[in-house]
């Protein structure tokens, strides 16, 4: 029998890594947001018509808004939803495999949203590495992923996207 223990360990160190750097980083308010990347954990995905309040609120076109979605396991009922993670693709190293995480990682985004409310390892790994100058999310995952954190009850779009204009209009980067 195979000792997993030393694996999950190595992994977690390596996305506990990961995220101490990512809170030594320095927030990027955009003056005007061109760009945006959602992480989305599917099992938490309320049929949430993102474009549309993304291309409201910024004024952008739908092919400047990329989508990453998460599922735990890889499901058919699920292959609508393209790129897609799962827990297959953090390999024992700490490394993420995916045919579509160079293309997905490589690009920097203005605005990274990420929609989980409960932090894994996958889901860490994977914002982590996004190069986002500012970052949004959920009070209850990590906060190192997140510059603005939203309370749980912002979990229908209309009010998460409300909710975020009214601070993110708020916020001054300026020294």
């Amino acid at each position: 029998m195979i000792n997993l223990a030393p694996q999950k360990m190595f992994r977690k160190r390596v996305v506990e890594k990961s995220l101490t750097e990512l809170s030594n980083r320095t927030m990027v308010k955009p003056d005007s947001v061109r760009s945006v990347a959602c992480l989305i954990d599917l099992s938490i995905l309320e049929d949430m018509d993102l474009d549309r309040y993304i291309k409201e609120l910024f004024q952008i076109q739908k092919n400047r808004i990329t989508k990453i979605y998460y599922a735990p396991n890889p499901s058919k009922d699920l292959s609508l939803y393209h790129p897609q993670f799962n827990n297959r693709h953090l390999h024992w190293d700490g490394t993420l495999l995916h045919p579509m995480k160079k293309k997905v990682l490589s690009k920097k985004y203005d605005l990274l949203f990420n929609f989980f409310w409960k932090d894994n390892l996958v889901l860490q790994s994977i914002s982590s590495q996004i190069k986002a100058g500012f970052r949004v999310g959920y009070v209850t995952a990590d906060h190192r992923l997140n510059d603005l954190m939203l309370g749980e009850e912002n979990k229908k779009a209309d009010q998460f996207f409300n909710t975020f204009n009214t601070f993110f209009l708020k916020i001054n980067t300026d020294e």
